[in-house]
């Protein structure tokens, strides 16, 4: 008897179903059965990242500028994935370590030894971003990462490989054990040439100015000292994990954003103003190494020099209405003589003052190891018709000659050419890491160029000078000199013989910007830069205190024996018109004497 031709139809159709429910069956346990166990697995684990302890950044010294502080926290539900977390104190964590271990979260902050002092160097660590997360597959959304100055160079190297706490848990997200660690790697730490001591000083110096310090080992290149007014604290910007910042600190962290002076603008290496005077060692090596200037070369001064209808005086005779009469070029260099060097720079020609500027360093960034490092601007006649669209004339010349017009420094740059000049004519690439090798190359400057220079600088800030406020410490120090020497030296080993005295050689600025007052004078920011071989005392009679540690600090590691020090103050609406001796000169003085006798 035959099925029927419907029964048949059906009886096929279960059997092929059957067959592929038997197929899909033996592919799910057999087949591909190891690979399901994995996915089912891993719906039940959850992966905690562990933050790795982050580099110590040192100083010179091997003392912390930044380390990290554990902060503890109490979670509200200790089995649950999500807790609400409440902070705790040490003392307050501990006793919950001895009666409720599983409760109490950890997590780093980092801590800055000057948060305020070293914030545009130091820089300071935040919480990561998504175009940080997609360009490094080792950050995880927990991950800390540095976004300012060293902390964000060296972020790679400071921050170390996060860890894993693999914890089993169930269906509604509550711990059940822990499964697996993979502990983290901690992070290599940052010895930098930063002198802390310093550091505060110079800060403190300033005062209420705006303004930069920066301080140089003159043999090295390494910094010291960068520090900026006014600044920012770095430690507003750096939050344990994912815990927002209070109130209050959401408030401060308005006021940096808002505050019209730019706190966070590290101006020692983005801040671009015109050098005013000390610009004229440029054009005394200038006139020296093209054979325009020599020793003798004299210019006479008459109060002003007249080209047209425009006039070009110095600044002695524009505030004082006196003349100079015939002077050289030592005397130009420490009176600041506007004539001698307007006729200097005519001489030269702007194309190759221009390229002895760019040899000195300017025109090019540093190279140092931040980020936002300005190049400045060396002008020249081409670079006037291509940008401008205009002639370049004598009156440019002159400007140029003076450090005014349209050349632009920072005052790191000023501070490399004080090097360049301190270290016979080397120039060192500036670095804050301690242990680098030097990056030094000769610039090709005769000693004998250089001693002429040099000498103008040491009379600088000397009696008959611009740098009043060292008149008294170079004539002590000359003085205590003559009456021990017995020889007669040449006039090299008299300019070095004075410089390993103490006597500081400097060179005073005070530049114009913007435009005239209804009475024609223009703002002025002051300069001032040395070279200095600080005379410490033998013998350190001071209370316990800041500068009793940083003397023993120093006799336990090498200090420079000959320093850069550079100063730059701002002027602003309450004193509009700065002054490289009335200003800055007095803050680099209270860092020498800090140095050489400690606090009053």
């Amino acid at each position: 008897m035959q099925l029927p031709w419907r029964l048949l139809a059906v009886l096929a159709l279960f059997t092929s179903l059957f067959g592929l429910l038997w197929l899909r069956a033996w592919d799910v346990q057999v087949f591909r059965g190891s690979e399901f166990a994995q996915q089912a697995l891993a719906n039940r684990l959850y992966q905690l990242p562990l933050t790795a302890n982050r580099g110590v950044i040192t100083d010179r010294y091997g003392l912390p500028l930044a380390w990290n502080q554990r902060q503890y926290w109490l979670a509200d539900q200790p089995d649950s994935l999500y807790s609400d977390l409440t902070p705790l104190d040490r003392q307050q964590a501990l006793e919950r370590l001895a009666t409720q271990s599983g409760a109490v979260r950890k997590t780093n902050a980092r801590r800055y030894a000057l948060a305020t002092e070293l914030a545009h160097v130091i820089g300071y660590t935040g919480q990561v971003t998504s175009e940080e997360l997609d360009t490094d597959p080792n950050l995880t959304i927990r991950s800390t990462t540095g976004k300012l100055g060293l902390e964000k160079l060296y972020d790679a190297r400071l921050r170390g490989q996060e860890g894993r706490q693999t914890q089993e848990i169930d269906a509604l997200l509550q711990r059940l054990r822990l499964f697996q660690v993979q502990p983290a790697q901690s992070g290599q730490g940052l010895a930098t040439s930063l002198d802390r001591f310093l550091a505060e000083v110079a800060y403190q110096a300033l005062g209420e100015q705006r303004g930069s310090v920066v301080i140089s080992d003159a043999r090295t290149g390494q910094v010291l000292v960068l520090v900026n007014k006014p600044s920012f604290n770095a430690e507003l910007f750096t939050h344990p994990d994912q815990h927002l910042p209070d109130a209050a600190t959401r408030h401060q962290l308005s006021q940096v954003f808002q505050d019209e002076t730019e706190p966070m603008f590290n101006r020692a290496l983005a801040g671009l103003y015109p050098p005013g005077s000390v610009f004229k060692l440029v054009t005394a090596l200038a006139g020296l190494e093209t054979g325009r200037l020599d020793s003798t070369t004299t210019v006479l001064d008459e109060g002003v020099i007249r080209v047209g209808e425009f006039e070009y005086s110095n600044w002695y005779f524009s505030q004082f209405g006196r003349t100079e009469g015939e002077i050289g070029l030592q005397r130009a260099i420490s009176r600041s003589n506007d004539i001698f060097f307007y006729k200097a720079a005519e001489w030269i020609g702007p194309d190759r003052l221009a390229e002895n500027a760019r040899l000195l360093g300017f025109g090019r960034p540093t190279g140092i190891e931040l980020s936002g490092e300005a190049a400045g601007l060396v002008p020249s006649p081409a670079w006037k018709e291509t940008t401008v669209g205009e002639r370049w004339f004598l009156g440019n010349t002159y400007h140029f000659g003076i450090g005014q017009g349209d050349v632009l420094v920072t005052p790191l740059q000023v501070n490399q050419l004080t090097q360049t000049l301190a270290n016979g004519g080397t120039q060192c690439r500036p670095t804050l890491v301690a242990g680098a090798p030097p990056r030094c190359q000769e610039v090709g400057l005769l000693l004998d160029h250089l001693n002429v220079v040099l000498a103008g600088m040491i009379d600088a800030c000397s009696l008959g000078g611009t740098a009043f406020p060292f008149f008294e410490r170079n004539q002590h120090l000359a003085a205590a000199s003559a009456t021990t020497t017995t020889t007669a030296t040449t006039e090299t080993e008299s300019v070095a013989e004075r410089l390993r005295q103490g006597q500081l050689a400097c060179k005073t600025g005070t530049s114009e910007f913007g435009g005239a007052d209804e009475r024609g004078f223009r703002r002025t920011h002051g300069w001032f830069t040395a070279i200095v071989e600080p005379r410490l005392a033998a013998v350190v009679d001071s209370p316990a205190g800041r500068y009793q540690s940083w003397r023993q600090a120093i006799a336990q590691h090498d200090f420079p024996r000959r320093l850069a020090i550079t100063v730059l103050v701002e002027s602003d609406d309450d004193e509009p018109f700065k002054e490289g001796s009335a200003d800055a000169a007095p803050v680099a003085k209270q860092i020498i004497d800090w140095m050489e006798q400690g606090p009053e």
